[in-house]
Parts: C-alpha cells; sequence; structure tokens
C-alpha cells in the first residue's frame, strides 16, 4: 500500500508550491525505483503540472473523456476500477518510475461537484497501484476541494514564503497548530539565500522544530518548466560539478526529495536506494 504526499503552501503564489512539486517528482523518479503517480489540480485539464512535462504541440490529443480522471471517475461509479487498470488511464513521464494522471476536460466547478464524493475512493486505488501519490494541494484554507485533497495526505508538504508577516499569520493559524499532530516537512520555496530571513532565524524565530528545507529560486528551472522541459531539465542537471550555477538548486531539490522518500516510512528495498549521485 503506497502514501499519498500533498504539496500545499496557505499563501498563493509567493512559495512554489507547484514548481516544487515538480522538481522533487521528477528527482524522485529519476533516482529512486519507486512507482511515483502525480496528480497536479485533478479539477483542471491543461494544469499547470502536466504543462511543465509537455511542450504546447504535445499536448493535442492527450485531453479526452476516454482519458484521465475523467474515465476514473466513470469506471469508479460504476464499480469497475482495479488498480492494475490505472496505468492504462495516467502518462508515463519516466518509465516505470513517474506516471501523470490528465486532469478534467468538464468546467471545474461540474467535475468538484461530481468528483468530490468518489476523489477519497481514487486515492485509495491508485495507493494500492503506486508506492506514492503525489497531489497538488493548491493554496489557501477557504476553497473545499483544496481541503478535501488535502485531509487525504498522509505526509504534509507545506511550502512557505520567505515572508515574516505571512509567517506570522500562518504560525498562529489553526492550520499550523493541526500540523503538529502530522508528518509535515516545511518547505522555504523561492528562497533568497541572501536575504536576512535566513532559514535558521526563521526556524529560530517561529519555532519551527520539524525539519526545513529550502529550494532556491532558479530562472532556469522556471523557464523549463513554463517551456514543457521539466524532464529534459533534470537529465541535464543530475551530475553537474560542484561549481556549476545550477548546483546549489538542484542539491536542495534532491534533499527534499529524500525527505519525502524518508517521511513516507518506506522500506529502503522497496525504493531501491539513490542512483546516480551527483558529485
Amino acid at each position: 500500500m503506497g502514501i499519498t504526499v500533498v504539496f500545499w503552501s496557505p499563501v498563493s503564489g509567493q512559495a512554489g508550491t507547484t514548481t516544487n512539486l515538480i522538481a522533487a517528482a521528477t528527482c524522485m523518479g529519476l533516482e529512486y525505483s519507486a512507482q511515483l503517480l502525480m496528480l497536479g489540480h485533478l479539477q483542471s485539464g491543461y494544469a499547470a503540472v502536466e504543462r511543465a512535462y509537455y511542450r504546447p504541440a504535445e499536448r493535442e490529443g492527450r485531453h479526452t473523456p476516454d482519458a484521465g480522471v475523467d474515465a476514473l471517475m466513470r469506471l469508479l461509479k460504476n464499480r469497475k476500477l482495479e488498480p492494475v487498470m490505472l496505468r492504462d488511464y495516467a502518462l508515463p513521464l519516466l518509465r516505470d518510475r513517474l506516471d501523470i494522471l490528465p486532469g478534467s476536460i468538464k468546467q471545474e466547478d461540474v467535475f468538484i461537484e461530481t468528483a468530490k464524493e468518489w476523489l477519497t475512493s481514487l486515492l485509495a486505488v491508485a495507493r494500492r497501484a503506486y508506492d506514492v501519490v503525489l497531489l497538488d494541494g493548491g493554496s489557501g484554507s477557504g476553497a473545499a476541494w483544496n481541503e478535501l485533497l488535502r485531509q487525504q495526505a498522509d505526509v504534509w508538504v507545506v511550502c512557505l514564503p520567505q515572508n515574516r508577516l505571512l509567517l506570522e499569520r500562518f504560525f498562529q493559524s489553526a492550520e499550523a497548530a493541526m500540523l503538529q499532530s502530522r508528518r509535515t516537512l516545511f518547505v522555504f520555496g523561492q528562497y533568497d539565500p541572501y536575504s536576512t530571513l535566513t532559514v535558521k532565524n526563521l526556524m529560530r524565530q517561529f519555532r519551527i522544530g520539524k525539519s526545513v528545507y529550502p529550494v532556491v529560486h532558479h530562472t532556469g528551472w522556471m523557464d523549463a518548466v513554463q517551456h514543457g522541459e521539466a524532464t529534459p531539465f533534470w537529465f541535464r542537471n543530475r551530475r553537474i560539478a560542484s561549481s556549476h550555477e545550477n548546483h546549489l538548486f538542484v542539491q536542495q531539490v534532491r534533499r527534499l526529495a529524500q525527505a519525502v522518500i524518508d517521511s513516507a516510512g518506506a522500506d529502503p528495498l522497496l525504493f531501491g536506494g539513490k542512483e546516480g549521485e551527483a558529485p
């Protein structure tokens, strides 16, 4: 039985939630033998997660009523969905390592109204088919759908901004209190290493006892995600030297990926260990 990992941020647009998810998933797919399924915004076809892996010309024809989450929902309703069938409706990003499930082609409100009854069942089947199921849980706490996604998490990856005011609000919130009893990783996405608000200072100020993982802002990575070249970026940068300008970003994502694997409580034999550690 696999586990569900949800990437989520208390604020929108500042912590790189989706790009952190894409980077960690691609890194895990390349370096571990676990079988991973990534679900972006299920309620939205051509969401950012999918766009990161396919150039515009490659997206044509990938979203139909007979593919992705729409097809799986129909099978669930008819009690016909079995774990072995899931890969027939997902798209392989890294063969036998990382798949992605295309989102719905329906209008968002129509899909959510239909899907909320079946989300728990869908993820239960996904966990039987894959070792790790990765979800983009969006941001904020107002949307009922995002809250439903977060409730499915075995592991929370909480993406935080490097912003003192917003952090003060978050760490005084009910969400922060609830996370004390959950398996949680904190990530400072779009991190600026030259700011006085360093990870160590923020951990001390907000008494963050859990592990914290910075992921620096990286223009090359952001461009790769925008142009559907997430996978080629990681193939090019897996084994770069420590003097390379991309090295810090790659190593920080690698540490986050390792932390996700560790938090999953996975058997090291199942995950096969790391492959090809960069120098």
